[in-house]
Order: structure tokens, then sequence, then C-alpha cells
């Protein structure tokens, strides 16, 4: 628009130059007339100049009166844009915000007011002098923060921040409608069918069965899930990740109304699920969910298994692990593990670091059977020996059993890619006895009696767990009875596996079966010597002492959680914290009980107890352990403190007692 002014005063000059040569063409001609047109002219040029000046006047004025308008009209925006905007200084308070901003967030801020007062989860210091966006939400409401930094000026060197607020509630409300309705794929099993029903009639059984089918079906209704039937005693799920979130709050309920249903004999019957979360395909959630209803199942069942991503949550397990009666699997077991001896060039055996009495059996049972397959044969050690002591004195001092036991380094220098490494009494690589054995070994075969962990060794020729069992022992007695040969168990070989019963039964008053028994009896047959056995547990007056100073200092919690430690320089503290820890779930009122102790240099182990009705084992998992329902331990590394799993404890035991 200027540049059209400033071409329209350029054509007035070039008119009045014209109407000059004009005039001074007339006046040669004729100066009076030329004196004439000069003076019309110069009255003509003062009336046009005064018009110009006039129209000049009312221009300036216009636009002085536009100007202000649009300031105003700018100011009023940038108050009242459906936008929060605010600024702060160098000493992050702030300067000024608009009122969409103070009304957003509820604040009437002042010169005082921090940036850290209203953006409570952001560290300034993180986003000062750059540009970017973050994500935050107020009460019910949900914005998106773009900010921008302002450099200093040459005037004052005062630089600053502007904040612009995006209200997104109505999106991110959609968005959590949608997550919160996205499918999730689940498998649930009926674990003990066949045995809940043994002996009933026809009558009594379809009743069952239709009790357990309508406490299922109703249940899962509630939550508005297909469910369907794809087997005996196999559902397929389908349900919404806000249904599943429902379950978890409620801590899959369905596991106790099925447990409590009346049967004949007695016999609960319970269930097993295994739900998968995640955004991948179908099929991989599928598979997904077939993996969580396996670890469900490898944990002895009755209890949900959910996988999230990669975290792994685990509900119910109260109920204890059912124990079949029949032996058709030890004998398909024996038969394979017979072959996969045969193809050995040697055989290798190894439990958990700080080996126990049941560990060290298992494995001198499994080199029974490698004796019998007529393969050469090894016990891999830890260097961790103060627990088993006496057991491994004894084997030492045997003429045909000491050249059994061998360190890792040596068992390195003598593994082929043909040889078989028994891993025996875990499952769990972090914490087997020879760690880099383990991870040069091509073959291994796994026999455990610990309910199944997230973090099972890879891959195998052979997993046989049976959380039933009441120890390792007693699953290699069951498979040397199977196992065939004309080879008898030698007394000393007998009494190995016999201490590895008495260690984790507690003299069989825990987690004992009519299997468990079997193996006992089958055990003294062979020649296994009680007194030696006793001997191994035995201890002396030192020990009694520590066992009293323990119990003197003990901590109660809630009435009825015990915590105790062993002093550090303990002799056997593994064997100290257990029986300790075992001795007090037998006093009047305690329900579970957790001993720490000390083996190694930051490191702090614990032993668990319970008297059944609280799973120490879910408490365990929640650090890093695991074991059975009665009985669990764990490991604790790093900067996990006595207080601070004192503290997990309490809360995973409250956790559990609140659901009664």
């Amino acid at each position: 628009m200027l540049s059209d002014i400033w071409i329209y005063k350029k054509n007035e000059k070039i008119f009045f130059i014209i109407l000059v040569i004009l005039l001074i063409t007339l006046a040669l001609q004729n100066w009076m007339l030329g004196v004439l047109t000069a003076i019309v002219i110069a009255g003509l040029g003062i009336i046009i100049e005064r018009n110009d000046y006039k129209q000049e006047r009312i221009l300036l004025a216009y636009l002085d009166e536009l100007s202000a308008g649009v300031e105003a009209g700018t100011i009023y925006a940038v108050k009242n844009l459906p936008l929060g905007i605010a600024m702060i200084d160098e000493n992050r308070k702030f300067v000024w915000a608009n009122g969409v901003f103070r009304s957003w967030l509820n604040a009437e801020l002042g010169e005082k007011n921090h940036f850290k007062d209203i953006f409570t989860n952001v560290r300034i210091s993180k986003i000062w002098g750059k540009t970017g966006w973050y994500d935050f939400n107020y009460e019910e409401s949900y914005y998106r923060v773009f900010y921008k930094f302002i450099s200093p000026t040459k005037e004052d060197g005062s630089s600053f921040m502007v904040f612009y607020l995006i209200d997104r509630t109505d999106m991110a409300l959609a968005i959590q409608a949608s997550e919160a309705a996205m499918p999730v794929f689940g498998l649930l099993r009926v674990d003990n069918i066949s045995e809940a029903t043994q002996n009933m009639t026809d009558v009594e059984k379809s009743n069952l069965l239709s009790d357990v089918d309508e406490a299922i079906l109703s249940e899962f209704a509630a939550y508005d899930a297909f469910i369907k039937r794809y087997g005996v005693s196999e559902f397929v799920i389908c349900l919404s990740r806000e249904s599943l979130s429902k379950l978890m709050d409620e801590n899959f309920s369905i596991l106790d109304k099925v447990r409590s249903i009346h049967t004949v004999n007695r016999i609960p019957v319970t269930i097993s699920i295994g739900i998968v979360e995640s955004d991948t395909t179908f099929a991989k959630q599928f598979e997904s969910a077939q993996m969580a209803l396996d670890l469900a199942l490898g944990r002895g069942g009755d209890q949900a298994i959910v996988r999230i991503g990669k975290d792994i949550k685990s509900f119910g397990g109260r109920a204890p692990t059912s124990v079949s009666s029949t032996r058709v699997r030890v004998r398909v077991v024996a038969q394979a593990l017979r072959e996969i001896m045969q193809e050995a060039d040697r055989v290798f055996v190894m439990g958990h670091g700080h080996e126990d009495f049941d560990a060290i059996g298992a494995s001198i049972g499994v080199t029974h059977l490698a004796k019998v397959s007529g393969k050469p044969v090894y016990v891999v050690l830890s260097p961790y020996e103060e627990t088993s002591m006496k057991m491994i004195k004894v084997l030492r001092e045997d003429s045909e059993l000491h050249s059994l036991l061998i360190t890792e380094k040596e068992a390195i220098e003598l593994l082929t890619d043909k040889s078989v490494l028994f891993v025996v009494d875990t499952h769990v690589p972090a914490v087997v006895a020879a760690p880099e054995l383990l991870a040069l070994a091509k073959k291994r075969v796994i026999i455990d009696h610990h309910r199944r962990n997230p973090s099972i060794i890879t891959p195998t020729l052979l997993t046989y767990m049976e959380p039933s069992s009441s120890s390792a022992s007693e699953l290699v007695s069951e498979l040397i009875q199977y196992y065939g040969g004309e080879k008898e168990l030698l007394p000393i070989e007998a009494s190995c596996l016999y201490a590895g019963l008495v260690v984790d039964t507690k003299n069989f008053s825990v987690q004992t079966s009519v299997r468990t028994f079997d193996v006992a009896s089958y055990l003294r047959r062979s020649g296994a010597d009680t007194k030696l056995v006793r001997d191994m547990f035995s201890v002396n007056v030192e020990t009694v002492k520590i066992k009293s100073e323990i119990m003197a200092h003990l901590k109660t919690v809630d009435d009825h959680i015990v915590f105790a430690e062993c002093p550090e320089g303990t002799q056997q503290p593994q064997i100290v914290a257990g029986q300790v820890a075992d001795y007090l779930v037998s006093v009047e009122g305690i329900r579970a009980s957790f001993l720490f102790y000390h083996q190694e240099a930051g490191v702090v182990n614990v032993s668990a107890r319970s008297d059944g009705s609280i799973n120490v084992q879910l408490i365990m998992e929640a650090l890093g352990g695991g074991g059975h329902m009665t009985v669990s331990g764990a490991r604790l590394t790093g900067d996990v403190t006595v207080e601070y799993a004192t503290q997990k404890i309490i809360e995973e035991v409250r956790k559990q007692t609140k659901e009664e």
C-alpha cells in the first residue's frame, strides 16, 4: 500500500513539470496570457495541497484507530485463545500467564509461584534452554505442554521460557477407552478333574462337572468375556483389558470359587489360567497364553499367570499341589532318561549353589542311573560346601564314591559335545552350582520339585518337574525303581537320598504324600542308614547357643509373622536358619517365619517357612526367589537390604491375608 502512495506522489511531480513547461512555452508566445495562467495554476496548487494535507490527516487518524484496534484484538486473542500460555523467567518463577492457563490449572499465579508448584512431575533443569513437549495431567484433565526457550535479549540479557497448554482430555479419554476395550487372550484348564472325580458315580461326576462349568462360565460372563470349551477340561477366553484389570484387582476370585465347590470325596477341584496382554499378533498372543498356562501348571496349578509385556504376575496358588496316584509318567521319564544316557559319552550332575542334602542326595541318585548305563559320571560341586559339609565328607571318605566329586574347572576340561548335564533340585540358571558349565553344555536335563520359575533353563533334552513331590531325592528315587538294571543301590547312596527326603520334608512332617513314604520304604530296604543320616543333622553345643541367641532377638509383626537374623560368622548358616524357621512355625499363633542369614560378602539369604495358611513361595518370588508353598527362600544381592526385604515381605503377607 505504501508503494502505491509513493507512485501517486511521483505522478504529481511529473504533471507539475509538464505544466511548467507548457506555461513557459505559452509565456514566450504571449506574456500577459502566461502571467494569468501562472496565477490560476498557483491558486489551483494551493487548493490541491490543502486538500492533500487534509486527506493525510484523515488517513493518519484512521490508521491510528486501526492500529489500536489490531493491538487490542491481539491482546484479547492471546488472553482468550483456547490455549493456555504462561512464561517463566531465569529464576523459574512465573512472570505472566493468560486466563485460560489459570482456569485450566486452577492456579492463582503470582510472582512467588515457582515452576515446580504447577508442574510437579517435570524437572525444569532438564528442559531449560530447549524446545519440545511433554504430556501433563491435572486432576481428571490431560494436557500436552509445548515449551520454547526465548534467548537473552540485548537490552537486559534476560531469558525466558514460554509454555503452551493444549487440552487433549477428549483424545486421551478416547485412547484410554480404546485401550481398555482391546482384547486379551487366555487359556483355562481344570487341573485335577480325574483325581477329583475318582470313585464317583456317573451322576456325582456329572453334577460336579456341571457345577464347575457353571462357576467358570458365569464368572467370565459377568465380565462380558467370550469363553468357549475346546476340550474335556480346557477353555479359551477372550476379554477386554478393562475386564482383565478388574479380575486382577479381585485377585482372580474364580480360583477360590471353583476350589470351594463341594466334592463327595473332599478333593477340591482347582483350575489354572494363563492370560497374555500384549500388542503382538493374535497368533503370538495365543502362544504366550499357552506359555503362561504351562507356567501355572508347572507351579502346581490352582493359580492364574498374567503376562503383561515382559512382566509376569501370579495370583492364587494357595491350595496344596495335588499328587497323582499313578506312576505312568515316572516310567515314561525313566525310559527317556535311559535313551539319553545311552547316547552320552559322559554324564555330569549338579544342583544349586550352596548345595543342601537334597541337592547332593539327588545328584548321587542320578550317578547311580549313569553307572547302571555304564557311563562315566561326575558330581560337580559349587565352591560353597558348608551347608552339606557332613554329607560331602562322608562321600569323600567312601572308597567307591570319592572320585565322583569334582570342581567346575575339572568338569569343563572333561566336557564334550556328547556329554549330558543333569541339573537337580533347581531349574533357575542364576543359582546353579556351576554357571559356566551350564552355559557350555549342549545337552541338559532338569529334575526338580520346585514350582516353575519364569527364568527356566533352556533348551533342554528333558524337563521333569513335579511340584507335588516332596524333594528332588524323591523324584530320583522313583526313577531309579523304574530305570531297570541289575545294579542295586549302595547303602551310602540310599542314605544320601534318604537324607534329602528328611531335610525337605522336615522329618516327614510337611509336603509328604503316600509316594514319599513309599520312597522312604524303598530306601530303607536298600540299606539307608538312619543313624548316619541322624549324624549328618546333628549340631554342636555352639550351634544350640546361636539358635537361642537368634530366637532371643525375634521381631514379631501383626502377631503372626516372625523375622530373625543369623549373626554373621555362623557356621552352616543355611541349616541353622532353616531349622530355626521350621521351629518357629510350630509355635502357636505363628503362621510364617523369615530368617535372614549370610554366606558370602554382599549377599543376604532368606529362609521362609509357613504353616500352610500363607504361600511363602509367592512372597519369595517377589524378592527373586522361589520354592514351595510352605518352604521357600531367596538370595538378595546388590542394593537389596534386610530392611527393604522385611518391608517387602510384610507387604506381600498382608496382601495375602487381606484376601482371606
